[in-house]
């Protein structure tokens, strides 16, 4: 592994990478880094599948507290809410849970342990992401036995649910990634068609961005870019032709979908990403990439 800064990344956003960001205690691992979110006092919480399933850490990479041990059955993405909450996914109970910063339970959606009928559309099987609309409304993406995005109001109660199992305009194939914009637009990653659909608050159909190969996560930046994961291809998946690259890794786009940067080849090596799943950006706009599979570990980036 390379203890030098490397320049990752091309197009219009650059970024240089941290070697040896964020060491773990003796004992501790890096056990497949499914979520990371970031809050406004650029507290980075990183959710894995080890025996620390969240891990604090403050921009240097220091670990600042840990917590969730023997709360989750299988770790997917994590949010921050509008009043700074910490927002779980569990893929191997079923619940989208809401917590305080160090780990106090506030509110569970969903039966833990018990899923709903595949593909009935009813939450949840396997809710994978959660986002916030402008009034504090809740979004979730559901998921790896379900193909529908569910709102619910901030108390947690079901509004309405949208989406089916298909390719076509609305229709899902696994909708594993969610994010809402400024002006109340709902953005879902459609991993296995290869988009990203955009919805009304209401979940009406709006449009769609192709380009991107297997989208686990998008997040929102500051100025307007969308950044996106991408786990990118791997044996017995299909490549999408015309993509800038099949590999996994991190694609910057604009509020369009036009390409504005990015990078990744698939390797493990430092600076490099081998299975991108989650991402956050802190107020400096640096990046931090959870990755998952063959990756499991977290860099940072720092845009230069």
């Amino acid at each position: 592994m390379s203890d030098k800064a490397l320049k990752v990344s091309y197009g219009e956003y650059t970024y240089e990478s941290v070697p040896e960001w964020a060491p773990l205690p003796k004992g501790w691992e890096w056990n497949h880094v499914v979520g990371v979110a970031v809050d406004n006092e650029d507290r980075i919480f990183a959710y894995n599948r080890s025996e620390h399933p969240i891990i604090v850490l403050d921009k240097s990479g220091k670990i600042l507290d840990s917590w969730g041990e023997g709360q989750f059955t299988r770790a997917h993405h994590i949010e921050i809410g509008p009043d700074g909450s910490i927002w779980t996914t569990d893929v191997g109970d079923h619940t989208v849970r809401k917590w305080t910063i160090d780990g106090k339970q506030l509110m569970i959606l969903g039966t833990p342990n018990e899923p709903s009928v595949e593909q009935s559309g009813e939450p949840f099987n396997q809710p994978t992401d959660i986002a916030f609309g402008l009034d504090g409304s809740i979004y979730i993406s559901d998921g790896y036995g379900n193909s529908r995005v569910h709102h619910y109001s901030p108390q947690g109660k079901l509004i309405r649910s949208w989406g089916e199992r298909g390719t076509g305009p609305g229709q899902f194939m696994l909708p594993h990634g969610v994010a809402v914009d400024p002006t109340g637009l709902v953005y879902v990653c459609d991993r296995e068609n290869n988009r990203i659909q955009i919805f009304t608050p209401e979940g009406q159909y709006v449009s769609h961005w192709k380009g991107v190969h297997r989208p686990n996560q998008i997040v929102l930046g500051n100025d307007g870019a969308a950044f996106v994961s991408e786990l990118g291809h791997r044996q017995g998946t299909k490549v999408t032709p015309n993509l800038v690259s099949p590999n996994s890794g991190v694609k910057i786009l604009t509020k369009t979908g036009q390409w504005l940067g990015g990078w990744g080849q698939s390797t493990r090596e430092h600076g490099d990403i081998m299975a991108a799943h989650a991402l956050g950006i802190d107020s400096e706009g640096s990046l931090y990439v959870g990755e998952t599979l063959e990756g499991a570990r977290m860099q940072k980036f720092i845009r230069v």
